[in-house]
C-alpha cells in the first residue's frame, strides 16, 4: 500500500514538472521584449556630443553609454521617440540630432536633392523630346536623281583611291568621305550577296549610304579645288559653303553650351550637397555651414581640434597649445580651444591666466561643459572661492545627463558645501575669540636673557609647565609645548593643556619654561635653558605671567 502511494505521489510530481516545462516561462525583468531595440532605434538618431560624427548607439564612450540608459529609462516611463529626442535637444540643440529638422536654413537640405533631381530628370526628358522630335519632324534629304546615277556608276566602277592621308582643307576630308562610302556600299553589296542581309535590311542601308555620298558629291561640286600656289600674305579664301559653315558653328556653339552647363550644374550641385552636412565645429555651431546658413566655416579648425585633443591627452603640452593657438587664429571666439587652454594653464600654474581663458569661452557659450567644469574646480581647488565654484559647478549640474560625470559634479558640490560649513565656522570662532572662560587661562610671554642668545637651537622644543600646589616640585598639572619657538613667545595655558582628563585647571599653581633639546619634557639633559615665574605662585585666570630663560641647566 505504501509503494503504491508512492509510485502515486512520483507520476504527480513527475506530471507537474512535465507542465512546468512545457509552459512558457514569463519575462523576470517585466520589460517590453522589444526594448533594446527601441532604445537602439532612437540612439541611431541621436549624436554622441564627444566623438566625431558618431551616434549614441554606435558611440562606446561613457556619456554615449548614459545617455543611452536615459532613452530607455524614459521609454519604460512611456515617453514616446519625439518626446525623448525633444528632451536632448533641450538640453544640447538641434545638433544632438544627426538628421536635421526640417525647418529653417536645415529644410534646404532636405529639399536640395529633390529639386536637383527633379531639374536634372526634367532637361532629361526635354532633351530627348526635342531629338525625338527633330528625328521625326526632319523631313529626309532630297537627292538629285543626277547625283544618286552618279553615285551609282561610281562606286561600281570605284577602284583603290589613291588619296593623300596628309592634305588638309575641306575638299581633301569630302574626298575622303566619298571612297569611304563607296567602300561601304560594296561592302554591303559584298554581305547582301553571300545571304547575310534580307532585301529589306539592303534596301534601306544602302540608299542611306547613297544619299549619304550624294550630299558628299553635292559638297564636292560646290567646293571649289584648292589654288595650286597660294601667296602666304594674301587672304585665305572660303572654302566651305555658308550654309554648312554656319550649320557648324551652331551645332558647335550648341554642344559647347550644353557642356558649360552640365559642369557648372554638376559643380553646385556637389558644393550643395557637401555644405549640407558637415561636422560640428564648436558647441554653439551648428551642423549646416557655409552659405546655407550665413554662419561661415572656419578652415582647418576640425583637423588642429583633433590634433590638439591628442596631443593633450599625452601630455604634449607644446604641441596641444600650438594646435590650440590655431585654431583661435581662425575663431578668436572658438569656446573648446580656450577651455582647453584653461586647462593647459590652470596644469602650468598660471590660474589668474586660467580663469580668464574659462571666461573667454563662456563668454562665447555660457553653457559650454568643458569650460564650466575647469573654472568650478580651479575656483574650489586653487583660488578657495567656494561660493564661486558652487554656482559655477551647479550651473554644469543642470545640463548633465545622469550618469559618471553627474556624479562627479555632485560629489564635488557636496565637498564644497562641508568646506563652505568649516570655514564659516573657523570664522566665527575666530571672531568670537576662545571659548574658555577668560578667568580659567594663564597667558604670558616667554623670553630669553640676552646673555644665552647664542645658546639658541632652532631644532628645540618649548614647555611651559603648571605644577599644582604652588610649588616648583609639585606635579605638573598642563603642559603646553611649541616647537622650534621663535622668541619673544607669546602662550596661553588653558583647561586643554591639562595632563589628566577630568582635573580642574583651578587655584594656584607653578609656572616654569623649559627649552628642551630632545624634545621629551620627562628627560632634563645637560644644557637645556631654563626658566621661571618671578611672582609664583599664580592663580589660574591671571595674565602678563611672564618668563625669562635665563639660567642653563
Amino acid at each position: 500500500m505504501k509503494s503504491e502511494q508512492n509510485f502515486v505521489r512520483l507520476v504527480f510530481l513527475l506530471g507537474i514538472s512535465l507542465l512546468t516545462i512545457s509552459l512558457p516561462s514569463p519575462s523576470l525583468s517585466g520589460e517590453p521584449p522589444d526594448l533594446e531595440e527601441r532604445v537602439r532605434s532612437i540612439a541611431q538618431e541621436l549624436r554622441c556630443v564627444v566623438c566625431q560624427n558618431l551616434s549614441v548607439a554606435d558611440s562606446p564612450s561613457e556619456l554615449a553609454k548614459q545617455m543611452r540608459d536615459v532613452v530607455r529609462e524614459q521609454l519604460r516611463q512611456g515617453k514616446s521617440p519625439d518626446e525623448i529626442k525633444a528632451y536632448f535637444v533641450s538640453k544640447y540643440g538641434d545638433w544632438v540630432l544627426l538628421a536635421p529638422p526640417r525647418r529653417g536654413f536645415s529644410l534646404v537640405v532636405w529639399v536640395l536633392p529633390f529639386v536637383a533631381a527633379a531639374a536634372g530628370l526634367v532637361l532629361v526628358v526635354v532633351a530627348l523630346r526635342r531629338w525625338v522630335r527633330r528625328k521625326k519632324s526632319s523631313p529626309p534629304p532630297q537627292i538629285e536623281p543626277e547625283l544618286l546615277a552618279r553615285v551609282h556608276r561610281e562606286a561600281a566602277n570605284m577602284g583603290p583611291e589613291l588619296l593623300d592621308p596628309e592634305a588638309e582643307g575641306p575638299r581633301a576630308q569630302l574626298l575622303r568621305d566619298q571612297a569611304r562610302f563607296y567602300a561601304d556600299i560594296k561592302e554591303l553589296d559584298f554581305d547582301y550577296q553571300a545571304g547575310k542581309l534580307s532585301a529589306a535590311d539592303y534596301t534601306e542601308l544602302r540608299q542611306e549610304l547613297e544619299a549619304q555620298a550624294a550630299s558628299v558629291l553635292r559638297d564636292l561640286e560646290l567646293t571649289p579645288p584648292p589654288a595650286a600656289a597660294p601667296d602666304a600674305q594674301s587672304e585665305p579664301q572660303e572654302l566651305e559653303p555658308e550654309a554648312t559653315r554656319k550649320k557648324r558653328s551652331a551645332r558647335g556653339w550648341r554642344i559647347a553650351a550644353g557642356a558649360i552647363f552640365l559642369v557648372l550644374f554638376g559643380l553646385t550641385l556637389g558644393v550643395f550637397l557637401s555644405q549640407s552636412l558637415r561636422p560640428r565645429l564648436s558647441e554653439q555651431d551648428t551642423i549646416t555651414g557655409g552659405f546655407l546658413t550665413g554662419t561661415g566655416e572656419a578652415k582647418g579648425t576640425q583637423s588642429l581640434l583633433a590634433q590638439g585633443r591628442g596631443s593633450f591627452e599625452r601630455e604634449e603640452w607644446p604641441q596641444a597649445i600650438e594646435a590650440f593657438k590655431g585654431v583661435l587664429a581662425v575663431d578668436p571666439s572658438h569656446p573648446e580651444a580656450h577651455s582647453y587652454m584653461g586647462l593647459i594653464l590652470a596644469r602650468a600654474g598660471h590660474p589668474d591666466g586660467a580663469l580668464m581663458a574659462f571666461d573667454r569661452a563662456l563668454a562665447t557659450n555660457p553653457n559650454f561643459p568643458l569650460a564650466l567644469w575647469g573654472k568650478g574646480m580651479l575656483l574650489y581647488r586653487v583660488k578657495e572661492d567656494f561660493s564661486g565654484a558652487k554656482e559655477t559647478l551647479q550651473k554644469l549640474l543642470v545640463q548633465m545627463p545622469p550618469g559618471t560625470e553627474r556624479t562627479e559634479i555632485e560629489k564635488a558640490l557636496a565637498e564644497l558645501a562641508d568646506r563652505s560649513g568649516k570655514q564659516k565656522s573657523a570664522t566665527k570662532k575666530a571672531e568670537a575669540g576662545p571659548t574658555t572662560p577668560h578667568g580659567q587661562r594663564i597667558q604670558g610671554i616667554i623670553s630669553v636673557a640676552p646673555k644665552l642668545q647664542a645658546k639658541l637651537d632652532s631644532q628645540t622644543a618649548l614647555f611651559i609647565i603648571a605644577r599644582a600646589g604652588g610649588g616648583p616640585a609639585g606635579p605638573p598639572l598642563a603642559v603646553k609645548k611649541i616647537d622650534r619657538p621663535a622668541f619673544p613667545v607669546s602662550y596661553s595655558l588653558g583647561p586643554e593643556d591639562v595632563m589628566m582628563a577630568g582635573t580642574a585647571f583651578a587655584g594656584e599653581v607653578h609656572i616654569s619654561a623649559r627649552l628642551d633639546k630632545d624634545g621629551n619634557p620627562m628627560t632634563r639633559e645637560a644644557g637645556n635653558l631654563a626658566g621661571e615665574f618671578r611672582n609664583n605662585p599664580v592663580t589660574v585666570g591671571s595674565q602678563k605671567v611672564d618668563i625669562v630663560l635665563d639660567r642653563v641647566m
